[in-house]
């Protein structure tokens, strides 16, 4: 009988993979196959340039070298335009995007069955820091997550009866935003629209979950109260 792959969960890489991913950071990596799944919670980056760096092809190398499966979620900071040419494949239960070998785009309102567990995946994020982008070059208008991922989204959940292990997100709803960014950022909170959505979501789906985890506000931030959420960056977690 073929043993069931482990899945473990980190935050943003920002097209540079290395100090989260590397064996001194994520030591459990010696013991796994391509089997196991490392999940990345948004903001890739390693499709950012319409003709591929060196560097980006040196990333995504080291990647596919590795001793496990990346899979990823978008975040904000991702040239969605390449994401959407992505070639794709049936993997986990569902369609996902081809990014290299064995790395894989999990795309927006999709519920995937990865190694025993039903995980639904809902990246998007919407981008504080427009004042130093350009639309098109280093920012790009699929960045929000709309009404129409909800819908899907909706749809997903209902297909599996309402009740998943896991719901990934880039960002997280306000319920859950509003405690995991920088203490010193808290005070200046405001909702963005891709954070209502994601609250639409947990209040009108009807979806049950065991946690759910996200990116985007670089901390490392467990739920104090419920143990309901995680917020990850550089840290890589076993779920």
């Amino acid at each position: 009988m073929k043993k069931q792959g482990r899945i473990f969960v980190t935050g943003d890489i920002h097209g540079n993979p290395i100090q989260s991913l590397s064996t001194k950071n994520f030591s459990a990596q010696k013991e796994l196959t391509k089997n196991d799944v490392v999940i990345i919670l948004g903001d890739f980056g390693l499709f950012w340039s319409y003709r591929r760096t060196r560097e980006e092809s040196y990333f995504l190398k080291w990647l596919d070298d590795r001793n496990f499966t990346t899979c990823f979620i978008d975040g904000n900071h991702e040239n969605a335009d390449l994401l959407d040419n992505l070639q794709e494949k049936e993997l986990y239960g569902n369609r996902v995007g081809i990014a290299s070998h064995s790395i894989f785009h999990l795309k927006r309102g999709i519920v995937y069955r990865i190694n025993g567990r039903k995980i639904l995946t809902l990246g998007g994020a919407h981008s504080h820091d427009r004042v130093y982008r350009k639309w098109g070059e280093s920012m790009w208008t699929q960045e929000e997550i709309t009404d129409r991922d909800i819908k899907k989204a909706e749809k997903a959940i209902q297909d599996v009866g309402f009740e998943v292990d896991y719901i990934m997100t880039h960002c997280a709803p306000i319920e859950y935003a509003k405690y995991a960014m920088p203490k010193d950022m808290m005070g200046d909170y405001m909702p963005d629209g891709s954070e209502e959505q994601l609250s639409i979501l947990k209040n009108t789906s009807g979806v049950e979950f065991k946690k759910w985890l996200f990116g985007h506000y670089h901390t490392n931030t467990t739920d104090p109260f419920m143990g309901q959420w995680q917020c990850l960056y550089h840290n890589v977690v076993e779920i």
